[in-house]
């Protein structure tokens, strides 16, 4: 799964990646969580917008005061056939960017779970895919949702979980984003696993176990144990 994420990347630097105006004020996260917004992207077939939105897919059809589950992600093999995502998967796909996102692994003998911080290599920033939801409940303002879409692990993430984000070439971010594009074998070639060499494993301290801490120590490396030495670096 993809449970938190971080975003650190400069809003010039996002700006000119991904072809969008940034009209808000965006500072670095650290430690950005579920039921929290961050910046998305996604288009109308003619352009790009940057929005804010919330991560966990509330569904359109929600009525107002109903409760339900808000999922954060989607896994990707089943998806297409999904009712709570199929139809945006269709249509309203989107990018969630990310200097990073935060992955725990199992310690052996341990009830702890040990924290990385998957880093890009090779870019600025992850392009992580997404599936975007606009909820409008009964005399309200309208809520924009999102999740993440997951896969198998690639050869860096299989020793840390089974699981990781799909992570979207640039160069397949025009396609993933346009909503006219609904073929489900093209879009279904967009949701492997990415390259191993896209990205590296940096095991992180446990301050960032705490979702109220959002500050730079969530990045900073943990002091290796000796049989860890070379592994993920």
């Amino acid at each position: 799964m993809c449970g938190r994420i971080s975003l650190k990347t400069p809003m010039h630097v996002l700006a000119r990646l991904f072809g969008v105006d940034i009209t808000f004020d965006l500072a670095p996260r650290y430690n950005i969580a579920p039921t929290q917004s961050t910046l998305v992207i996604r288009s109308n077939g003619h352009s790009r917008r940057a929005v804010m939105a919330r991560w966990g897919f509330i569904p359109p059809w929600r009525t107002h005061g109903e409760k339900g589950p808000e999922p954060i992600n989607a896994r990707s093999e089943s998806a297409p056939e999904s009712r709570l995502f199929g139809a945006a998967l269709r249509a309203r796909r989107c990018v969630v960017p990310a200097s990073g996102f935060y992955e725990w692994q199992a310690v052996q003998g341990g009830r702890a779970k040990r924290p990385f911080h998957i880093e890009p290599v090779g870019s600025e920033v992850f392009a992580l895919a997404g599936l975007w939801s606009l909820w409008q409940p009964h005399n309200a303002e309208a809520v924009e949702s999102f999740t993440i879409l997951t896969c198998a692990p690639n050869e860096v993430m299989k020793p840390i979980h089974d699981r990781m984000p799909v992570i979207l070439p640039m160069q397949a971010i025009e396609a993933w984003l346009d909503p006219t594009l609904d073929d489900m074998t093209t879009i279904r070639t967009m949701l492997s696993p990415a390259s191993p060499l896209c990205m590296s494993a940096l095991s992180v301290t446990n301050h960032v176990n705490n979702p109220k801490n959002d500050d730079p120590r969530c990045v900073e490396p943990a002091v290796p144990a000796p049989e860890d030495s070379g592994l993920f670096q």
